[in-house]
């Protein structure tokens, strides 16, 4: 199924990656991730291999939670962002321009209102070039099973 069409350039990509390391080390958050609606994951921080599982399973999740959200949207008043507490871990995410969409997971000790300022700012600085990606969207991705780490 045909669900996204963009292109990222090699520089493009290490200049979001650089972003959300920097938010990641900035706000000491577990997890910062930038996926697409289909849940292919396009960069994450840290960049750690042991991390890496944890950020596709987190894009897969976050591009069903915006699906979810996309059927529900005729019977509630949606919003961009969605936030889940748990006991001592939480997780925010923010649906940017295009369908895509930035994911944290966070200790509950680091503060909401932080997380939402500083992925607020994260979205609009990489906004630039998610559009650019998505103008030269020449070619069509396919989402298939097999690309979806669970």
């Amino acid at each position: 199924m045909d669900v996204v069409s963009y292109k990222f350039l090699q520089e493009e990509i290490e200049e979001l990656s650089k972003c959300l390391e920097n938010f990641a080390r900035n706000l000491s958050v577990e997890l910062v991730v930038l996926s697409d609606a289909g849940g292919r994951v396009v960069t994450f921080a840290p960049q750690l291999d042991t991390v890496k599982p944890f950020a596709l399973r987190s894009s897969v999740i976050s591009a069903a939670v915006n699906g979810a959200l996309d059927y529900l949207d005729n019977f509630i008043d949606r919003g961009r962002h969605l936030f889940v507490s748990g006991t001592t871990k939480s997780v925010y995410l923010i649906i940017t321009q295009h369908q895509f969409l930035l994911f944290t997971f966070f200790s509950n000790k680091t503060p909401l209102g932080s997380v939402r300022l500083f992925m607020e700012k994260l979205a609009h600085s990489i906004s630039s070039t998610l559009d650019k990606a998505v103008s030269r969207g020449k070619e069509s991705l396919t989402i298939r099973l097999e690309d979806i780490a669970i």
